[in-house]
């Protein structure tokens, strides 16, 4: 108990810690609509923030003004100029006024500078501004010279082309670090807020219609209100207002579990595993709403009770796909129609999954889910727009979910291992009759293998029939009797020809030998790892019942019995509803073989007999099955007998 509170405890600060640091407020507002809450005024000072269009507007304005810097190198232009000096003196043909010439018009060329072809290109409709020597210059891109242009300006002065590309290189430099910077700065005057609201103004009266402006005013006195009430001795108010609603969701899923499921929770395992989900899913609420392009409908919700479903009954996981969002819903301000989308995402999914028999049923499941949510997240556009025309990329966001679903359910086998759970999928393996523990019984009991076929298509039907799990039931079913390998031969259904091995044996010997195949059961599921559930079935198909037949051998031999023990099972009784209806299956089954006349009324009397037994002997006392659910059993045990053991046409014999 103490591991559970700890656990309780822990979990619930965790969760806590993972949520915003920000107050709910009692309101929310449509724009378009009408105030109908009463008047509201501002408790305190409240600056009008700007809305996130209009900044994104403001910014786009700077950034198109903003004036590049280009660094001008003067070490380049020096080096070109001394090289092209003493290349033009070491021409004899060349007189001094046209050295002269040329070298003034190189300077000319570097004195404005020259940049790159692309780097001009990416700025040519703009100011740039040139740092030479710490002195900035204003001009425009397109008069600064690039290679070719300068080519092309000089070969205009009478100077040689090819010695005007010789001594040209770019002298002008984009610097990426220092534009940054610039911009930064730009930016950071920008201000986020236009005006003030003062204490005591209405922000919006009753039955004001809420457009544009008054929604900035909502807007900005929530943004202010959350942000003042996260500080200070409120933060520490806010902290345990939100652990304790936390607490309360856990605690009571805890009370849930133990009423409605006592056996399966009766360790902390399981509830170990229900509360890590719990954990994983409030951590991905809390990555999604720090972000800014995330939405919250990635988180897959759903996938809590597809899981639980997996493992658990309907009850389980209708409650925990309950108690997930309504964690999941502390995290984001739009709670309502968060919750409403994926309530009916996640109770979609396990009505379509269910117990499946296929392993693309969970992709049907997956795609319920997905269409459901998005269905109501239309719904919601709509219903807040009154329009047809709105913004449905946001479905693109339950597309990802969709395929985060199927990358979580894959975790099913690790589960399994951890938590020592039995999925559906197991289920279906187990119930292939080529495992190695079936071909066993096929080979060394081959009546008691069909016996066991018969009874796993009885119980798999019965469980259909009152919403139990029909693959547990039926895998159940199957491994039932294995037990009976041991002596194979003690058991008629195995027996060939008129001899019977009891003959021999007292009735306390033949009973203690018809008991034993429950042990020895026990002992070969141990041996070949069969999961516990599956074990409920062997230990748990005949309860504490009598074994009769021996039994009243016995008395008819002695007059009495003197150690009654001896002729009872082990046990215990059934807990699982499957269980329970294993051994009403198995009983019916048994004893249909040995009717004198297999009419309706004999069957319908056999049915009835067996199963009243049983009620009457308690074995079901420990089960949850209801006289309403015992009855529908009846019905389809004994419509079902009667199909197999239906008349036949005679044919005539050969002539």
């Amino acid at each position: 108990m103490i591991r559970k509170i700890a656990l309780l405890a822990g979990l619930s600060l965790l969760i806590t810690f993972l949520m915003p640091r920000r107050a709910a407020l009692d309101f929310d507002f449509v724009p378009g609509e009408t105030w109908e809450s009463e008047t509201l005024t501002a408790p305190f000072d409240i600056p009008v923030y700007k809305s996130p269009e209009q900044l994104a507007s403001e910014r786009k304005t700077l950034l198109e003004g903003f004036q590049p810097v280009f660094r001008l190198d003067t070490l380049v232009a020096s080096v070109q100029l001394r090289n092209l000096a003493a290349d033009l003196n070491a021409d004899p043909r060349l007189t001094a006024e046209e050295r002269l010439r040329v070298l003034d018009a190189f300077r000319s060329v570097y004195r404005k500078g020259i940049v790159s072809e692309s780097e001009r290109a990416a700025y040519a409709d703009r100011m740039v501004r040139i740092d030479s020597a710490h002195m900035l210059q204003t001009c425009f891109a397109a008069d600064l010279f690039t290679p070719s242009t300068a080519q092309a300006h000089l070969k205009a002065q009478g100077v040689d082309p090819e010695l005007a590309s010789r001594y040209l290189s770019p002298s002008l430099s984009y610097d990426a670090s220092l534009n940054a910077r610039l911009r930064e700065q730009l930016l950071s005057r920008l201000s986020r807020t236009e005006g003030i609201v003062r204490m005591g103004e209405v922000i919006v009266s009753d039955g004001q219609m809420i457009d544009r402006h008054v929604a900035t005013l909502l807007t900005s006195y929530r943004r202010e209100y959350e942000s003042r009430l996260g500080q200070g001795a409120s933060g520490i108010v806010l902290f345990a207002g939100k652990l304790l609603i936390v607490a309360s969701i856990l605690t009571l899923s805890y009370v849930f579990f133990r009423y409605f499921s006592r056996k399966r929770f009766a360790g902390w395992k399981p509830l170990l595993f229900v509360f890590t989900l719990y954990a994983v899913m409030a951590a991905l609420m809390a990555f999604v709403v720090r972000t800014q392009f995330l939405s919250p409908y990635i988180v897959p919700l759903p996938v809590v009770a597809i899981l639980l479903l997996a493992f658990f009954d309907t009850r389980i996981a209708i409650f925990g796909n309950i108690a997930v969002i309504l964690i999941a819903s502390l995290f984001v301000r739009f709670s309502f129609e968060f919750f409403t989308v994926n309530f009916l995402a996640g109770t979609v999914g396990i009505f379509v999954v269910r117990h499946y028999y296929q392993r693309h049923s969970v992709f049907k499941a997956v795609g319920a889910v997905f269409l459901a949510g998005a269905a109501a997240y239309v719904a919601f556009l709509w219903m807040t727009s009154g329009t047809l025309n709105v913004d449905y990329t946001g479905v693109l966001w339950f597309v990802v979910s969709a395929f985060l679903m199927l990358a979580f359910y894959q975790l099913v086998y690790i589960f399994e291992r951890l938590f020592g759970f039995v999925s559906d999928i197991t289920l279906l393996e187990l119930s292939d009759t080529n495992q190695p523990l079936l071909l066993q019984l096929a080979e060394k009991a081959p009546g008691t293998f069909q016996h066991s076929v018969q009874v796993a298509s009885l119980a798999e039907s019965a469980a259909k029939e009152i919403g139990a799990n029909p693959l547990l039931a039926r895998a159940g079913a199957l491994y039932h009797d294995i037990g009976k390998m041991e002596n194979p031969f003690y058991f008629v259904e195995n027996q060939t020809g008129n001899f019977n091995p009891h003959s021999m044996l007292s009735p306390s010997q033949s009973a203690s030998i018809v008991r034993s195949h429950v042990t020895e059961g026990i002992m070969l599921a141990r041996k070949y790892r069969l999961p516990a559930v599956i074990q409920e079935f062997i230990s748990g198909h005949h309860g504490t019942s009598k074994i009769y037949y021996f039994y009243a051998e016995e008395m008819q031999k002695h007059g009495s019995v003197e150690r009654p023990e001896d002729f009872i099972y082990p046990g215990p009784k059934p807990v699982r509803r499957e269980v329970a209806i294993c051994m009403m299956a198995d009983s019916v089954e048994a004893a249909s073989r040995s009717l004198a006349s297999y009419d309706r009324a004999s069957i319908d009397a056999l049915v009835e007999k067996i199963i009243d037994r049983q009620i009457a002997e308690h074995q079901f006392s420990q089960a949850d099955l209801s006289f309403a659910e015992v009855t529908r059993i009846k019905e389809l045990f004994k419509t079902r007998l009667n199909n197999i053991y239906h008349g036949r046409v005679s044919y005539p014999s050969a002539a």
